[in-house]
């Protein structure tokens, strides 16, 4: 990542439906002293925090400290220091992914693809005149 792009859509839209680590993020900040914790403490509705923590992200290095840290700590639960394929998330979406990256340089990629064909023993198959009439399907 580029200092000045900012995490992606996606990674924010995880964000967004993270009611805990935005609000914590936003209380947080709201108890800074400058400019920021001003901005902070005027919003508490997500449609206005999300898109402040957002726009202030790239350019205010107070902002990416504190979402990185409330991430790292609520979401990850401090736990960082290890690969990710050891905190045993299943079927993590890409926005929980590239937070991640960002905070642990690891890239985990993407979920393993669906297969493409049906196991065998999944196949539906075609009931026979014998099965019925021995009671199979009932």
């Amino acid at each position: 990542m580029s200092p000045s792009s900012g995490p992606p859509g996606y990674a924010w839209d995880w964000v967004s439906r993270q009611r805990l680590v935005w609000r914590e993020a936003r209380s947080r900040l709201a108890r800074e002293d400058d400019p920021v914790g001003r901005r902070y403490a005027a919003v508490s509705a997500k449609p206005d925090v999300v898109p402040l923590l957002r726009a202030d992200y790239a350019g205010d290095p107070v902002v990416a400290r504190t979402v990185r840290d409330v991430i790292t700590e609520l979401v990850f639960l401090g736990r960082t220091d290890r690969p990710f394929e050891e905190l045993q998330v299943r079927n993590a979406p890409r926005g929980l992914r590239w937070w991640w990256r960002e905070l642990t340089g690891e890239d985990v990629g993407s979920p393993p693809p669906a297969s493409a064909g049906t196991p065998a023993d999944r196949i539906p198959r075609q009931l026979e005149l014998e099965d019925v009439l021995g009671g199979y399907g009932d």
